[in-house]
């Protein structure tokens, strides 16, 4: 694992605060950047580079954990990529905030109906996590006794398991557990959608260090879950290259469900009724490895992948299902402008608030109705999976499986060309962008592209090779099969 610096916009100084300051609207982007915002940013770690008082946003250098945490506090509104920078709008100060990923899937009503995860047991498999009960939107959870078992299976004999540190990365597994259940009631901000459910968590990777030794642990960890009780499990590790041995990397062919970390995956899905949800991991852009990681080869486990926030296309660190594979994978995706370790959790979350409301789902059951609620279902790919999973479509399936939702519309093109004109009542803004992805098979990706949100008449050419094209209209969706 890895987290290096790099350089982000952080949008800052809540409006709010200027207008305090007495000035007319038309003059707030003269104003100049809060001060106290500011010197919030330096306490949080990041070093400024920058101040511009029209984007009221400050420029600094921060780790991808720097990044994420500074996502999460109080005086952020928003984080998004821009063109490799990350962006932090400051947040006002309105009622029940929520983190754009849930804005994404679609979670608003969940915390009006009352849907919190309560009474569903959840394991967290993860480096570490170091400081979980000091964090504010954690504080809560720990007070009122939800974090029910901890076991540190790399190193049994440390004791204080949120106090030793041995990584730089041993509060991975802290950032991970407020994805899933964070809530900040001083700011109104929901981080994590099972605020209230019962967390068993496990340390089984060392952040400095990597080797085979700690799938051993995962295994140990799964067993010693589901020993527990635990029917639902979180995992944001990943196992493929970067090992401290050359001789015990993966090679890509070897990504097909037959390591011995996926087959006890497979096996606690199948066997003993687990459901478990595995990010991708974050190689898709890396040159001779654009792979997920295994556990996520798994066949029955629910992978995860990460997209952008505006368009809903593919982040290019996602890592990519390999072509081989009989199934689909990644399952699903969803946003994250740090790591897929950040998306699997907004599932994960999901899945619990899903298993409160009908606790009688089975693990297969629960993760057919999230890849029903996927944008693109049934026409997934090896990059987002059936997509951007719908929390409200996925209630009303975990209350009747029954249901059925209006199927893509399938056209045929003949030729070489297609044409398609855009219906008026497809919405795309705030609801995902207009995005192809061009495809060799029925679910293998060879690119996908991005088109302006404005375009209302959509011109294919086919390219060499492409069977099948996914065209995305926000939530809409055009699945074309040349012939």
């Amino acid at each position: 694992m890895t987290d290096q610096s790099a350089a982000t916009w952080i949008s800052a100084a809540a409006q709010q605060q200027r207008q305090q300051q007495g000035l007319p609207a038309r003059q707030l982007s003269d104003a100049p950047v809060h001060q106290a915002y500011l010197d919030s940013l330096r306490r949080s770690g990041a070093q400024i580079t920058a101040v511009s008082k029209w984007l009221n946003a400050a420029a600094v250098e921060a780790t991808s954990c720097q990044a994420e945490l500074l996502r999460q506090k109080c005086f952020v509104q928003q984080v998004t990529p821009i063109t490799g920078y990350f962006q932090a709008a400051s947040r006002s100060k309105k009622k029940d905030e929520v983190l754009p990923v849930l804005d994404q899937i679609n979670a608003q009503k969940f915390r009006e109906k009352g849907l919190t995860g309560k009474g569903v047991k959840v394991g967290v498999i993860d480096v570490g996590f170091y400081e979980a009960p000091q964090q504010a939107s954690l504080k809560r959870l720990f007070n009122q006794d939800h974090v029910r078992g901890y076991r540190d299976f790399v190193n049994p004999a440390a004791g204080k398991p949120y106090t030793y540190k041995e990584s730089f990365l041993d509060n991975h597994g802290t950032q991970v557990l407020e994805c899933l259940a964070g809530y900040n009631p001083k700011h109104n901000l929901q981080v994590g959608l099972a605020t209230e459910a019962d967390y068993y968590l496990a340390r089984t990777d060392h952040g400095s260090r990597e080797n085979r030794m700690e799938e051993e642990h995962f295994v140990r960890a799964l067993e010693w879950l589901d020993s527990l009780g635990v029917r639902l499990v979180n995992s944001s590790l990943g196992y493929g290259t970067g090992f401290d041995k050359a001789e015990e990397n993966y090679k890509p062919e070897q990504m097909d469900g037959s390591s011995f970390i996926a087959r006890a995956a497979q096996m606690a899905v199948q066997e003993k009724g687990m459901c478990l949800v595995i990010s991708a991991g974050n190689d898709g852009s890396k040159k001779n490895w654009q792979f997920l990681n295994t556990p996520a080869d798994a066949a029955g486990v629910l992978t995860v992948g990460a997209t952008d926030y505006s368009s809903w296309i593919k982040q290019g660190y996602s890592g990519i299902g390999p072509g081989f594979l009989p199934f689909v994978k990644p399952d699903l995706a969803c946003f994250s402008a740090f790591g897929t370790s950040f998306t699997a959790p907004v599932v994960t979350g999901l899945a619990a608030c899903l298993l409160q409301v009908n606790p009688h789902l089975s693990a297969q059951q629960l993760t057919q109705i999230l890849k029903r609620s996927g944008h693109l279902y049934p026409h997934g790919n090896n990059y987002i999976g059936y997509g951007v999973p719908n929390a409200e479509k996925a209630l009303q399936l975990a209350r009747d499986s029954t249901i059925v939702f209006p199927a893509p519309t399938i056209m045929k093109a003949s030729g070489n060309q297609f044409s398609f004109k855009r219906p008026k009542d497809w919405k795309v803004v705030g609801q995902g962008g207009i995005v192809l992805f061009r495809k060799k098979s029925a679910t293998q990706v060879i690119t996908q592209q991005r088109l302006s949100v404005r375009t209302t008449i959509l011109l294919l050419k086919r390219m060499t090779g492409e069977t099948h094209t996914t065209i995305q209209f926000g939530e809409n969706v055009l699945e074309v099969v040349w012939e």
